[in-house]
């Protein structure tokens, strides 16, 4: 089961600003909640929700403890229930005294309570071990559409009930995204080679339907190992009134590849190869490695590249840069590196990617081959810190919360013109799940105006 404790709110409503140009750097460790009869709520936590029980502290009260009603030397129990999520989705479980009776559950929020809110891939499969249970329900599930942060909207199946002490429950599941384009004209969709230094570049190509283009044309660079694959499901979203081009990085995808390693300027200098065949101006977006592209892209050809979104940027310091190892030998006999592969998507995998998902974002990871390693020492020596202050352009960072959340965060302290946009809902996988969302949010801020310089 897949579970997360998404966060707590302590009868505080928290309007979250669209654009968020600091980054904070405390998380919420724990929950803890302090309990009746640590033995009822954590059956509840575990046998309910599907929470594991990581640490079970029984003791006494001491002069030390918290104020409670408890007497210095009664016995006191502390519990730690782990959800999915180790460091940010874990719930406290502390019992003062000896166990008591659950009190009534509150008729409606007063300030003072609290409502824990978590996200589940099983939620009728909890509702229904409620019901059995016979857990008070406050709201059966429901599916709802919510807007989050920067206006961004999202459907969710959402469950409100209470938990042995009285404490709201908040359980929502999100729901699938459509896969289908929500314009009104279908998008056209084509794969497609142009001639470049090292041979053939592939890439994908979309335009609306009619043709009509009032937008420049804007280019996505992939994470490696993978390919502009990625992109497949946001690029009718941003094609409204553009032609968009996901371009596989020389050596991955299906583009030839440099006769050996090569730099991130020259990764980016061999896609100005194409640059050059597109008149006018051109917006560019990275994922991960594909950050680091769109860089250098809008250094080396600062006439041209008009905008820029960076979503994840792999800022590294200097001890991970010397620490960095290449695997240059990533293909093992006995296939075991496909085995590794297949587990790490499917482990990292979004709610709503299906298995045939994976097993294409797999395929897509094998087509490098011997040469899947090239990038890393290109990436580790590139000098992202300077880079990053340097870019003239304007410049939009997304933030989920995948594996360079934290970097991402130092990151944009080191951008002039910025603005940013946090999605802590979102971990790998929301260019499949979410593409209309994050499609809104690339055209709304790639529409605006940009601001006078000087």
């Amino acid at each position: 089961m897949r579970i997360i404790l998404k966060r707590s709110l302590l009868a505080l409503i928290v309007l979250a600003a669209p654009v968020l140009l600091e980054a904070a750097d405390t998380v919420v460790r724990r929950t803890t909640l302090i309990v009746n009869d640590a033995d009822a709520s954590l059956a509840f936590y575990r046998d309910v929700l599907g929470f594991e029980v990581w640490l079970d502290l029984p003791g006494k009260v001491s002069e030390q403890s918290l104020p409670s009603t408890a007497d210095v030397g009664d016995p006191s129990r502390f519990v730690i229930m782990k959800g999915k999520d180790p460091w940010i989705g874990m719930v406290g479980l502390l019992q003062y005294g000896s166990a008591r009776p659950p009190p009534e559950h509150p008729v409606r929020l007063e300030p003072g309570d609290a409502v824990l809110m978590l996200e589940t891939t099983e939620l009728e499969v909890i509702y229904e071990r409620m019901k059995t249970a016979d857990v008070p329900i406050l709201r059966p599930p429901k599916t709802s559409e919510v807007t989050g942060a920067g206006g961004v909207k999202w459907t969710a199946k959402f469950l409100f009930a209470f938990d042995p002490d009285g404490h709201v429950l908040e359980i929502n599941q999100r729901q699938p995204a459509e896969t289908t384009s929500a314009i009104d004209e279908p998008v056209s969709l084509r794969r497609r080679y142009v001639d470049y230094r090292y041979g053939q570049l592939h890439l994908r190509e979309a335009r609306p339907a009619r043709g009509v283009v009032g937008e420049p044309p804007l280019l996505l660079f992939h994470q490696t190992p993978l390919s502009g694959k990625l992109y497949d499901k946001v690029m009718p979203m941003l094609a409204t009134d553009r032609v968009v081009y996901a371009i596989d990085t020389p050596g991955y995808g299906e583009s030839d590849p440099p006769p050996a390693p090569i730099s991130i300027e020259e990764y980016a200098a061999a896609i100005g190869d194409f640059l050059a065949s597109i008149p006018g101006p051109v917006d560019v977006l990275g994922y991960h490695t594909g950050v680091l592209l769109a860089t250098d892209l809008a250094r080396q050809f600062p006439d041209q590249v008009r905008k820029v979104v960076l979503v994840s940027i792999p800022l590294f310091d200097q001890d991970r840069r010397k620490a960095y190892q290449a695997n240059k030998d990533p293909i093992r006999e006995d296939g075991s590196h496909i085995a590794a592969m297949w587990e790490s998507s499917w482990n990292a995998r979004a709610a709503g990617q299906s298995k045939d998902r994976i097993a294409e974002i797999v395929a897509e990871k094998q087509r490098a081959g011997a040469r899947s390693w090239w990038a890393g020492p290109a990436i580790f020596a590139y000098d992202t810190d300077l880079r990053l202050g340097a870019i003239k352009q304007p410049v939009l960072v997304l933030r989920p919360r995948d594996g360079l959340w934290e970097h991402t965060g130092k990151a944009i302290k080191l951008i002039h013109d910025v603005e940013s946009v946090d999605f802590p809902d979102w971990e790998y996988g929301f260019f499949d799940t979410q593409p209309q969302a994050i499609g809104e949010v690339i055209n709304r801020w790639l529409a605006k105006p940009a601001a006078p310089s000087g």
